[in-house]
């Protein structure tokens, strides 16, 4: 990771260009300006390539990076504040303001999946049912849902008075229009696979509709908790990164890429809210920025993915608290079977067993988090403890190399995008493959534009590393991402044996035997193929100034803000 660079979001967002501070070691800051930061061969983002050919282990490093960053971001403080009051950022006492760590990538639920956007759109649209932190479904749009007898027809009853947010009311036709988008396979929808199993919907009356479905598919009702219903009156006709419409209980007011998206609070939305008028997401790439933000009071709330290295200091900061919940999700570094080199199966096994995830976990991610073992968290029901591992072992990925005739050297391009952490985990890969013979190209870019290289038609990568955030259903960790052309399988992987597997895990009752032995097949499988190496399983942190009362954090609840209160908000 570039060590002299603290990235500023709120003075770079006023000036078109991106604009950071150059902050040197002795602690000089200038103003530099330009469309990116660039080191070693790669246009934008590229970790140096000097770096290779290091005699020390970026991992070695990463104790006293974090040391004289901390210096630097003391440093820093003062100018951080008076550069917020400058540009206006007082907030009123019903503002929230949320950091994430990444821009969202689009504000259309059906043809996304990534977690950042997802974090805005919750917050403007909603689903016929939710999935609480208990683990039971909850009516939203829908009052009340009842099952056939043979459980092929589910009849949802829309709850009366729901309005969108242009004054349409909702009716039956909105859950079939969402519904059959999804389903066209004319339309890019990334979460279709999730809804494969629907055969029909039929509008019973202006507020009651029949879903037809495969009664085999057991996790329908998941799936369901994940539709975001959106009016039939508009439809593609929309702009939705600009004009997105739904039920929430906030509604879109801007979105300025890079600096700011602000939603208010909607007069119409037919349940309860807080207090809270207006949230305003900031994405703040840099964890020095954040952080001093939040000790200048300027963040109200940080919502997903805390940089490990932040934590200590925000849990002994006074006004500040840090909750903490065990992790369902992942990071992992995924290979394009696109690429010959990658598709053979030594290769990846040999670059698994380059991945120093103990080190990893303890000093880069600060202990928070545990070592990355496979698709499904160990803390699950359906986790497979006797699947093939790929602990640390350079010896063992020479000797893979040598035997799949690539002892001379491989060269391969590594894509992620800037994250604090998955910068220094890309640092760390490159030097560990360094010295494997297995040459790799580093670029960082903004989030929008990974996703877009990952998932656009191109899918111009040949690795890159990403997380995948969990759920309990373990069809969802799956299904999609290693299903023979899914959705969500960006990397061309194919297993016939797991296809089959896959379609039969969606057919058992949840939690039975038979259930837990097939996903645990899967698991042992997947792991023996290596489609992905994983890194680390994640811990779900949030951190929350003391006058935001009402929140939780939760590995697989969604966040509105529309049950918190600001008490005695003072900045």
């Amino acid at each position: 990771m570039l060590l002299d660079r603290v990235y500023v979001p709120f003075l770079r967002h006023h000036a078109r260009s991106a604009t950071v501070l150059h902050v040197t070691h002795e602690g000089i800051m200038t103003v530099l300006g330009g469309a990116g930061w660039r080191l070693g061969r790669l246009r934008r983002g590229s970790i140096d390539q000097r770096r290779r050919t290091a005699s020390r282990s970026p991992l070695a490093r990463s104790t006293s990076w974090r040391s004289s960053r901390m210096l630097i971001r003391r440093m820093s403080l003062v100018l951080v504040t008076a550069l917020l009051a400058s540009l206006g950022l007082g907030v009123a006492q019903t503002q929230l303001v949320v950091s994430t760590v990444a821009e969202a990538s689009g504000l259309d639920p059906r043809r996304l999946n990534d977690v950042y956007s997802y974090q805005r759109i919750y917050t403007m649209m909603e689903p016929l049912i939710v999935f609480e932190k208990d683990l039971a479904y909850r009516p939203r749009l829908a009052t009340d849902w009842t099952f056939s007898e043979d459980g092929s027809v589910i009849t949802f009853n829309l709850r009366e008075g729901v309005v969108f947010h242009h004054g349409k009311p909702l009716t039956a036709d909105d859950v079939k229009y969402t519904i059959e988008w999804v389903l066209d396979e004319d339309n890019p929808s990334l979460i279709r696979n999730l809804y494969a199993n629907i055969s029909d919907v039929t509008i019973i009356d202006d507020l009651t509709v029949q879903i037809t479905v495969d009664p085999t598919n057991v996790w329908i009702m998941n799936s369901l908790a994940r539709l975001h219903i959106l009016p039939s009156d508009i439809g593609d006709t929309n702009d939705w990164n600009t004009n997105p419409i739904g039920t929430g209980p906030f509604r879109f007011v801007e979105w300025v890429r890079d600096d700011r998206m602000v939603v208010e609070a909607f007069d119409d939305y037919w349940g309860e809210r807080g207090n809270v008028d207006r949230v305003v997401f900031r994405p703040i790439t840099e964890d020095g920025t954040r952080l001093l933000s939040f000790e200048a009071g300027e963040i109200d709330l940080f919502h997903g993915q805390v940089t490990p290295g932040e934590v200590p200091r925000l849990e002994t900061t006074d006004g500040i608290t840090v909750t903490r919940s065990t992790g369902l999700g992942h990071a992992y570094l995924g290979f394009n079977f696109r690429n010959e080199t990658l598709a053979n199966d030594a290769v990846r096994r040999a670059m698994a067993h380059l991945i120093p995830s103990e080190g990893i976990v303890a000093r880069v991610l600060n202990g928070i988090g545990t070592l990355g073992v496979g698709p499904i968290s160990p803390e699950s029901i359906y986790f497979a403890d006797d699947i093939p591992r790929y602990p640390y072992d350079p010896e063992r990925a020479r000797a893979l190399l040598a035997e799949a005739g690539l002892g001379d050297g491989v060269a391969v391009r590594l894509h992620t995008n800037e994250n604090p952490v998955r910068i220094q985990i890309a640092e760390i890969l490159q030097f560990e493959a360094a010295q494997a013979g297995i040459d790799i190209d580093v670029t960082i870019e903004e989030f929008g534009a990974f996703i877009d290289r990952i998932l656009g038609p191109d899918k111009d990568f040949d690795l890159f590393i990403l997380g995948w955030s969990g759920n309990v259903d373990p069809d969802y960790a799956t299904y999609g991402l290693f299903k023979t052309g899914g959705d969500n399988n960006y990397i061309a992987y194919g297993n016939p044996e797991i296809d089959v597997l896959l379609d039969l895990g969606r057919t058992l009752p949840p939690g039975s035997d038979e259930s837990i032995a097939t996903y645990q097949q899967i698991q042992r499988l997947l792991m023996s193929d290596v489609p992905f190496a994983f890194i680390n399983n994640t811990e779900e942190i949030g951190v929350v100034q003391d006058w935001v009362d009402g929140w939780s954090v939760h590995p697989y609840a969604s966040a509105t803000f529309q049950d918190l209160h600001l008490v005695n908000k003072t900045r």
